[in-house]
């Protein structure tokens, strides 16, 4: 009778070990799992843990309440302005100034040029250019910054020029693509007139600082931001950056049959967003 009740209890003690065996192979297993998907996460889309941390290291709390620009701010800048010299990393890059500008704007899309695919993919002939210029932004105000004008749009980014299209809209690319269906002719009557290039614009901005700069990669789409600073020319390292210093300027140069839009340069010294400045 004693060794039967020992034996029971010795067989009830082996499967409570072998049930917290289970246990624990299993929390390694899912603990293995999820920091394989937070490395991914992090590795793919950095800026959302930078827009975690990075707030309380490099900016500042403020009650500031932006408001989307109506207008451009730009007051030109004497001819004989010194030049502005920035150092990153072994190159020295001097900067023209032309403009003083500061605008408040709803982002529409963002493109960052120094993560690790962008190095890899770009860095072997533009490495001068993803050094000085990090990131590019397209950029909204007046009308086109209303949620509920701005959510008809769909903004895009190719080769450092942005724009936006009508959302659910397909373009016509090529004789291949049909004709509109309905609907899509709806959305497109419905967007269209709030198509305004006067209210979208494609920035180039220069971090004035290592603030600045991690500012920059903080941003995400439909962020209300306020930026400031001096619309610049770069001429140096192989660069070759002319600055708009007003909306619907054109490039002399002809591209495709047309002149392309300017875009803005901007040697950045001030960003406010989500609560937070940096200078």
């Amino acid at each position: 009778m004693v060794n039967k009740i020992w034996q029971e209890r010795l067989e009830k003690s082996q499967e409570i070990i072998k049930e917290r065996k289970n246990k624990k192979q299993k929390i390694r297993d899912y603990a293995w799992k999820f920091f394989v998907i937070l490395f991914v996460f992090c590795f793919f889309w950095p800026q959302y843990w930078k827009r975690l941390i990075y707030p309380s290291l490099y900016g500042k709390p403020t009650s500031q309440k932006l408001e989307i620009s109506r207008y451009d701010h730009f007051e030109d800048l004497p001819e004989n302005t010194p030049p502005i010299y920035l150092k990153y990393d072994s190159y020295t890059y001097e900067l023209t100034p032309r403009t003083k500008y500061s605008v408040t704007g709803r982002i529409g899309y963002v493109e960052p040029y120094d993560g690790v695919w962008n190095k890899f993919y770009r860095g072997h002939t533009q490495k001068h250019y993803i050094n000085l210029v990090p990131i590019d932004f397209v950029i909204v105000i007046g009308d086109m910054a209303k949620p509920e004008i701005y959510n008809l749009f769909e903004f895009f980014h190719e080769e450092r020029s942005g724009g936006a299209k009508c959302k659910g809209v397909t373009y016509k690319t090529s004789f291949l693509n049909g004709s509109l269906s309905p609907e899509e002719i709806e959305r497109y009557e419905n967007c269209k007139p709030h198509d305004k290039d006067e209210e979208l614009n494609n920035y180039h901005p220069i971090p004035a600082n290592e603030n600045i700069r991690k500012a920059l990669h903080s941003i995400l789409p439909n962020d209300v931001v306020y930026l400031e600073g001096i619309l610049v020319d770069v001429n140096s390292n192989g660069l070759h950056l002319n600055t708009g210093t007003r909306k619907l300027q054109h490039h002399k140069y002809v591209v495709a049959g047309f002149n392309p839009g300017m875009c803005f340069v901007l040697y950045t010294t001030k960003v406010i967003f989500n609560n937070h400045v940096y200078e």
